[in-house]
């Protein structure tokens, strides 16, 4: 009977004792929600840079909604000039995932805008998936439903954060702390289109980024119980009953040889097909805006300024025809 209790009294103070340690860690990450960090700065003020664009936009515009490779890879200008109306590029980092991006998405989107999506192709599976992006801005931005931010993912976020991320959330900003570097509204024109990445201006370093890159598996990856469709499709949904009209199309990419047989080559194929059974206005071939290695800048996603209109060009191709069909089917929005 002793050695029973003893067990019973050290099971209970094993149990009390690691609910002190989760108590006290969930307090912990508790006391820095909503503070900023230094890593998160220049997604925000990226974004700041550019919501402020869109809403000095007082006409029907065209905004471009998706992560770094159309910050990178579109070029606004020559869609502006030849669509006729005012563009935004929205796109800033596809690491902070669907919820906040569409998030932004709609605080940029007004009735009877356009919107062109080269969404890269994690955001259209990988649902119940996060990175260390998305926790570092979870943290600064928290929220749950209203994100569209599932159990799965939330409690990734709490398991996953670090000591180091607590931490920093309670160092907050250090003073006088401005971004610099090649990403952050430093680097943005007018319109939100990157500048400062010509092909001579690339680094060694930044080079070896670009050879250094991942094959991706995105393929493999792809499954029916990881689908993001519903997200994306709500979104062009609400473009289109607000009189606008929403158009998917496939990023640029690095190309690789793994893409081109097998499984992976598969996916890029049946993608367009795929996502318009799920509802979605999706244009282009994934295989046709895969690009070789010297037109990248620093990531397997940015293309140099060089390869920008290459993109660009392919882009109009595609979607002139849904763009004209959209402006001869809907009233136009007097300018405010």
């Amino acid at each position: 009977m002793k050695r029973s209790a003893k067990t019973t009294r050290f099971v209970w103070g094993l149990v009390l004792g690691l609910a002190l340690v989760v108590g006290a860690w969930l307090a912990l990450l508790a006391g820095q929600i909503g503070r900023e960090v230094p890593s998160t700065q220049w997604v925000e003020q990226a974004y700041a840079h550019k919501l402020a664009a869109a809403d000095a936009i007082k006409q029907p515009k065209l905004v471009v909604v998706a992560g770094s490779a159309s910050m990178f890879g579109v070029d606004s200008g020559a869609l502006e000039q030849a669509f006729g109306r005012p563009v935004v590029n929205l796109g800033v980092n596809a690491g902070i995932l669907p919820p906040y991006i569409q998030q932004y998405a709609r605080q940029a989107i007004k009735p009877g805008d356009w919107v062109l999506m080269p969404v890269e192709y994690p955001m259209y599976h990988e649902r119940y998936s996060i990175n260390q992006s998305f926790i570092d801005y979870w943290w600064t931005h928290p929220g749950f439903r209203r994100l569209d931010v599932n159990v799965p993912q939330l409690a990734q976020v709490l398991w996953l954060t670090s000591v180091y991320r607590a931490l920093a959330g309670y160092r907050g900003l250090p003073q006088g702390f401005a971004v610099s570097g090649l990403y952050g509204p430093q680097n943005l024109d007018q319109r939100g289109d990157q500048v400062n990445s010509q092909a001579a201006q690339q680094q060694v370093w930044m080079r070896e980024l670009v050879e250094r890159s991942s094959v991706q598996d995105y393929g493999a990856n792809a499954r029916t119980w990881n689908a993001n469709w519903a997200g994306w499709k709500t979104l062009a949904d609400q473009v289109t009953a607000a009189g606008g009209c929403a158009v998917f199309v496939p990023p640029p990419m690095l190309d690789r040889e793994a893409y081109h047989r097998g499984e992976e080559l598969r996916y890029y194929q049946s993608l367009p097909d795929v996502a318009r059974q799920q509802g979605l206005n999706y244009i282009g071939s994934p295989l046709q805006t895969m690009y070789p290695m010297d037109r990248f800048f620093d990531t397997n996603y940015h293309l140099n300024a060089e390869s920008r209109m290459l993109y660009t060009r392919q882009l109009l191709e595609w979607t002139r025809p849904a763009f004209d069909a959209c402006r001869s089917s809907t009233p136009t929005r007097p300018a405010e």
